[in-house]
């Protein structure tokens, strides 16, 4: 659905271009963004490519069940005591990553998490709510998706958004748990 809205938003303003008279206007605009798109990409893809790879080393030495050990008294505290033993791993991967403000490399995990923790089909659990309020305020340390794409944009400090993201991921995470646990106790 989100493809054909996309589509004809993007071919309703080619067309209303051309239509107008712009037509050469606008097909330079639709490459110079496409260019820049690619450019982005790649910019990002670097990042990308290091945390998938050091996630991989990290697992091969064990170092992800370590820190999913470690970390399983607070996320069970967190996410609720029906968090089940499976789901530790791709819960605490998933987090990591977003808070590395990775979140394109945190999908596939919280993909796999949520599977886990979802139960019988249609079944939700407090655990799985918890998680997706979590993963939809992305609370991140280091936004490093952003400062990429500052960084690929020519930005003189790609960096500045470190503190504003901080901040406002923190607010919207601490109010999202907040109202989770509330309905989870009305509820």
């Amino acid at each position: 659905m989100l493809q054909g809205l996309f589509v004809g938003l993007l071919g309703g303003a080619v067309g209303y271009g051309w239509l107008s008279g712009r037509g050469p206007g606008v097909m330079a605009a639709v490459l110079d963004a496409a260019g820049e798109g690619v450019t982005a990409a790649l910019a990002m893809a670097g990042g990308f490519a290091f945390f998938c790879g050091m996630i991989r080393v990290l697992r091969a030495a064990g170092a992800v069940g370590w820190l999913s050990g470690r970390l399983a008294p607070a996320l069970k505290l967190l996410l609720g005591p029906s968090l089940p033993e499976d789901a530790l791993e791709p819960v605490t991967m998933n987090l990591a990553a977003n808070l590395l403000g990775m979140g394109n490399a945190a999908t596939p995990m919280g993909l796999v998490a949520a599977r886990r923790m979802g139960g019988q089909a249609g079944d939700i659990s407090n655990a799985l709510c918890m998680f997706l309020v979590i993963n939809s305020s992305s609370v991140q340390v280091l936004p490093a998706t952003v400062i990429s794409l500052r960084a690929a944009a020519g930005s003189a400090d790609p960096g500045a958004v470190i503190l504003p993201a901080l901040g406002a991921t923190a607010v919207s995470t601490l109010v999202g748990v907040a109202a989770c646990k509330l309905a989870e106790k009305r509820g």
